[in-house]
């Protein structure tokens, strides 16, 4: 089969408009060929010769020789019904107007006589010869649908060929034969007519901007096939695209990959549907670093994606671009990387006077929490495990990023009990505990304080009494051996007088004479017990001095 243009099929009618017709002269000028052609319907059996001289061309006789034959072969037939023809656009030619009834298809070697009104004589050989061939005509070339989108990627090309033979002059359904498909950014395809001459044949377009569809009919015999409508434009449309996120907040622990998921959709056909087989990109990218994940969504539409952020940072999603999507609008998710904290050198300590002095240092890496956030939580538990209570909160000091900054409290509890540390989680800092501290001190208590005799006559002697206990094994028992020391408060002073100590005995009683001098209070107290014992005080007794 060949393609060929009007102009390509007559380009040795052109050359005779291209050259014109040679001026006149004194001396004779013969007449040129310039070429012969079947023109652009070679199924009509005519044919065109080009020529020119400088003067009008008289008379034409073309001689046929069959295809291939040799140079003394005699001539198959010859034609001189030769009239001028304005058909092709182009000046200096002529066609006969009879049609060829040859009993074979080929290239006939043609030579040509002409004869101008001056006299003048040429005979020459056609350079390219005489086509003599079937000519294949398509019709309705279609191509549906002619705007596929994402809802409809498939393309069918339908069409029907006819043939027409110069043989016979008839035209008939092209049955049975071959048709090459040239798609444009696809592979060619191949198929066949059926008996009634038509074809189909359905492809999945790869561009979406736009296939140019040809169709070429491929006969066992030489042929030609016009131009005329000979393709059809297919142009992809890339149907919108919209994520829906199942989240647009994620805290994760440091090293922790953050799962990004959701839906994305399709608009096709008036309405939003699943988008299936489409990649999503979940991207977060900072000056040093970069973090991806590209998640293919299901049938449903849904995608989920792990990214392993080095820090809180913002993750932008969106459906990527293809043959026939759009990338969809962005969409961001913000993750929270909590860096790893950590509570070290804790201590607590318990005074005599049941105040409890709880300190350690709290290392967050390089970064400091907001004030609202940089605070630590000193807690009691009475058995170290369950039912922990927070007794103060403490902010740490000045930050120190390669020590751990240090934090410190101190608050009245109970005599014993379990303390920790606990660093509250935030979007950016994990939490952490301290280790558990055990503290006790003994406590102690001083019963049947009395100052005797009262009223007192003034020189006389006043004796205080009383006993002291610590609390040992569940019980209450004597405190032997210990100085108990005795406070005196004259009446309408606000401040007490240390009297002297009195050592108690092996049952814990304990006494101590003073010369009655003014009206007072008396009390006994424990002031300075050892380190694992509370200070403790009796009960205050007013003595009358007369």
């Amino acid at each position: 089969m060949r393609k060929r243009s009007l102009a390509l099929a007559c380009a040795s009618v052109a050359a005779g408009l291209l050259l014109g017709p040679v001026p006149a002269a004194h001396a004779a000028v013969a007449p040129v060929l310039h070429g012969v052609g079947s023109g652009d319907h070679p199924g009509d059996g005519l044919v065109w010769v080009s020529a020119s001289s400088d003067t009008a061309i008289t008379s034409i006789t073309a001689h046929l020789y069959a295809p291939d034959s040799a140079a003394d072969a005699p001539e198959i037939t010859r034609v001189s019904d030769f009239v001028p023809d304005a058909g092709t656009g182009f000046a200096n030619t002529w066609r006969t107007t009879t049609p060829l009834r040859l009993a074979d298809l080929g290239t006939y070697r043609v030579v040509v006589d002409l004869t101008d009104a001056d006299g003048d004589t040429t005979t020459a050989r056609s350079t390219y010869g005489y086509e003599y061939e079937l000519e294949a005509n398509l019709t309705d070339l279609r191509a549906t649908p002619q705007n596929p989108d994402y809802g409809h990627p498939d393309v069918t090309v339908t069409g029907g060929f006819t043939v027409t033979d110069p043989r016979t002059g008839d035209t008939t359904p092209a049955a049975n034969t071959r048709v090459n498909l040239e798609i444009a950014d696809d592979p060619d395809a191949t198929t066949r007519t059926g008996a009634d001459g038509r074809f189909t044949y359905t492809y999945r377009v790869t561009d979406w901007a736009y296939d140019s569809v040809n169709a070429w009919l491929w006969p066992d015999e030489p042929s030609y096939q016009s131009r005329a409508n000979e393709s059809v434009e297919v142009s992809a449309v890339r149907s919108d695209t919209r994520v829906t996120l199942d989240a647009t907040e994620l805290s994760v622990r440091g090293g922790q990959a953050a799962t990004v998921s959701g839906t994305a959709e399709v608009y096709v056909d008036g309405t939003w549907k699943p988008l299936a087989g489409a990649t999503v990109d979940e991207i977060w990218s900072s000056e040093s670093a970069g973090a991806a994940s590209r998640p293919v969504t299901g049938a449903d539409g849904r995608f989920s994606g792990q990214l392993t952020l080095p820090r809180s940072g913002t993750v932008e999603v969106q459906v990527r671009s293809g043959t026939l999507l759009k990338t969809s609008e962005l969409r961001t998710v913000k993750v929270y990387v909590a860096q790893k904290t950590s509570i070290t050198k804790f201590t607590a300590s318990l005074d005599k006077y049941a105040q409890l002095t709880a300190k350690g240092l709290l290392d967050t890496g390089r970064s400091v929490p907001a004030g609202m956030y940089d605070k630590v939580d000193l807690q009691y538990s009475a058995d170290g495990k369950t039912g922990w209570k927070t007794m103060k909160t403490v902010t740490p000091g000045s930050f120190e990023p390669d020590l751990g900054t240090a934090f410190k409290g101190t608050f009245t509890t109970s005599y014993k009990g379990y303390y920790r540390a606990h660093f509250k989680a935030t979007k950016d800092f994990s939490e952490s505990y301290s280790s558990v501290v055990h503290v006790t001190r003994t406590p102690t208590r001083i019963t049947d304080g009395n100052a005797s005799p009262e009223p007192v006559r003034k020189g006389r002697t006043i004796t205080y009494k009383g006993k002291l206990q610590h609390y040992t094994s569940g019980v209450w028992k004597a405190y032997a051996g210990q100085k108990v020391k005795i406070l005196f408060k004259p009446k309408g002073s606000s401040g007490w007088y240390d009297m002297g100590d009195a050592t108690t005995r092996s049952d814990g009683t304990f006494g101590k004479g003073f010369t009655a001098s003014k009206d007072g209070t008396w009390v006994a107290v424990l002031l300075y017990p050892n380190s694992t014992h509370l200070v403790s005080s009796g009960r205050e007794d007013y003595v009358d001095v007369r």
